[in-house]
């Protein structure tokens, strides 16, 4: 995308068309198979998001055969598979359904939608959940897009998505600042923060913060939501290598979490996703429970005294 379009071009219409438009065939060769046994021949890869979609299992036990809206689930549904075989029903929707089409003719969904998720089509309260997984921060305003999740939703939206590295430990500012007075005194130049932060189909990363999710859920007049964060490393090649407790990529997966667990410890670092919640109703104790012990932070929003 060229870097010198004006800064007033309506480019949510130029995302919407890139993501809508790009071509999947290298993707759909290279990945069916992989995705069609994915949930029966465990890969590496497979581990790593188990480990994100297991942050339902709190709503899909309390909640057995709810209906679920997976959006910008276009990577062949596989958030609709996880929800479906825990013994819910779930549609998986997408701007761009070339793999939801390709999965639904090879049996792995029974419906798709094209969806753009700033503008769902389904009426208010249509679905007991959405959950959108790791597409939150591909959309080019995900905040319409978050609202429009509450608006079908009846009970609850999940987002499992990358996490916004603010707020910053003490520690790592100080060390931010002290490197960035450096390279001062160097005349060299200081980069915004966010510097980098672009895809190349163009779009922001929008990764997510705890703070905007409660501002968005007291602006509504929510009664809770519910954040857990964690840490996710990608290592090219674990898509192909079966999960062995010996296997060398597992390892290393495993290696490079627990080393960002420590810096946390250690205030250098803070954990790089987040499960967040925003609850349209009041979670049940039940719920509670099995949120905690899961390690899900609860927070029950005050009530606006104006009304």
């Amino acid at each position: 995308m060229p870097n010198s379009l004006p800064f007033y071009i309506n480019f949510q219409e130029l995302s919407y068309k890139l993501h809508a438009e790009r071509d999947n065939t290298q993707q759909k060769t290279m990945q069916l198979e992989m995705y069609r046994n994915w949930f029966e021949s465990g890969t590496v890869d497979l581990w790593r998001h188990l480990r994100m979609f297991r942050l339902l299992d709190p709503f899909l036990e309390e909640f057995s055969g709810a209906d679920w809206l997976t959006v910008g689930d276009g990577t062949y549904g596989t958030a609709s598979r996880y929800v479906q075989k825990r013994g819910s029903d779930a549609l998986p929707v997408d701007i761009n359904v070339s793999l939801l089409q390709l999965s639904k003719e090879h049996g792995l969904i029974n419906d798709y939608r094209r969806e753009n998720a700033e503008s769902l089509s389904f009426p208010d309260c249509s679905y007991d959940f959405s959950v959108c997984k790791e597409s939150y921060h591909h959309f080019p305003r995900p905040m319409i897009a978050l609202y429009e999740m509450i608006r079908v939703s009846k009970k609850a939206v999940v987002l499992i998505e990358p996490a916004d590295w603010l707020p910053s430990p003490v520690p790592r500012r100080i060390l931010q600042s002290l490197k960035n007075h450096l390279k001062k005194a160097l005349g060299r130049p200081i980069p915004h923060p966010d510097t980098g932060n672009y895809e190349p189909v163009g779009n922001y990363v929008y990764n997510v913060s705890e703070r905007e999710i409660q501002k968005c859920a007291l602006g509504l007049y929510l009664p809770a939501v519910a954040f857990k964060r964690f840490h996710d490393v990608y290592i090219e090649g674990v898509e192909f290598e079966n999960f062995d407790e010996n296997g060398e990529l597992l390892k290393k997966t495993r290696r490079e979490i627990f080393k960002n667990e420590l810096l946390c410890k250690l205030g250098l670092s803070v954990q790089n996703h987040i499960g967040a919640v925003i609850f349209k109703e009041p979670p049940a104790e039940s719920l509670r429970l099995k949120l905690r012990a899961v390690g899900y932070d609860i927070v029950d929003l005050p009530k606006n005294p104006h009304l």
